[in-house]
């Protein structure tokens, strides 16, 4: 039956115990986050863009999505990306330490630790171990711990309002905040747009619509004025200048004999004709006594 000869079992080989799951490996997941696109997988290059919820894509898979019309088959967490303005290409600072392919004995590798990017101000690798951020407004990446310095800036402090800061593959519980900064951002984007139509009707008004007191004091304006353009106006009041009955010359002939509608029979009874001219005698019309 086993167990003789002096064989003595171990608790080990009496009790087998339920095998843990298998742990994730973070460090791992951290750094795929960090150098592929989280749209097709495929590793980042430039030009790089983030979306205003922080995840990384290369651009060229984002134009892929868009021009893609069944968003059924997009990959998840793409609902919120429908035009190319809802992403930012990134200005990213290249890492001279990185090498792409480094040989090591008869074979070639790359160094996942190393990043290809880092931070201008204070020279941290963007790898995920740091919290980086960019703004929205113009894209330059940053780690998070440069805001303060950047902000002591006077020409960079504009660059970096909270509003426009938006974190680089972010934490699930950050999610939420990202996602409210979105609702919030693009809401003051379409209200600057309303305004900005608004007030361009209003100048578009001032210049149709003649006050009451033009109106009254030109009877003679244009019916409707509405459909004129300022050009259309400008040239109405050239026009209504020279069409002023005081500055408009007479084009009645100062002269019977500069009539050309007169006949010539006509013309003769008067004194101003040629053949009236150093005459012996005077005609029938007037006397003159130079000539009786």
């Amino acid at each position: 039956m086993g167990c003789d000869g002096g064989t003595i079992p171990t608790r080990d080989e009496l009790v087998k115990l339920k095998k843990k799951p298998e742990q994730r490996d973070k460090d791992g997941h951290r750094l795929y986050k960090w150098q592929h696109c989280s749209i097709s997988q495929q590793k980042l290059r430039k030009p790089v863009v983030a979306c205003e919820l922080g995840r990384l894509y290369n651009k060229e898979s984002v134009i892929e999505l868009l021009l893609n019309k069944d968003r059924s088959t997009a990959p998840a967490n793409t609902e919120h990306i429908e035009k190319l303005k809802d992403v930012i290409e990134l200005q990213l600072n290249d890492n001279p330490a990185f090498v792409d392919k480094q040989s090591v004995g008869d074979g070639l590798y790359n160094d996942a630790l190393i990043s290809p990017w880092i931070c201008p101000v204070t020279g941290l690798e963007m790898n995920g171990r740091f919290k980086f951020v960019f703004c929205f407004a113009n894209g330059k990446v940053v780690a998070e711990r440069a805001i303060k310095v950047l902000r002591k800036d006077p020409a960079e402090s504009q660059h970096y309002k909270e509003e426009d800061i938006v974190t680089i593959n972010p934490e699930e519980e950050e999610l939420d905040l990202m996602n409210s900064k979105m609702i919030a951002r693009r809401a003051r984007v379409k209200a600057l747009k309303k305004a900005a139509k608004d007030a361009k009707r209003k100048n578009e008004a001032e210049f149709k619509v003649p006050s009451a007191s033009k109106a009254a004091a030109d009877p003679a304006g244009p019916s409707d004025a509405k459909k004129f353009k300022p050009e259309e106006l400008s040239a109405f009041k050239d026009q209504k200048k020279t069409n002023d009955p005081s500055k408009i010359k007479s084009s009645k002939p100062k002269s019977v004999q500069d009539d050309p509608n007169a006949s010539e029979v006509y013309k003769k009874l008067f004194s101003t004709h040629k053949t009236a001219q150093n005459q012996k005698k005077g005609n029938w019309v007037t006397f003159d006594p130079r000539y009786n």
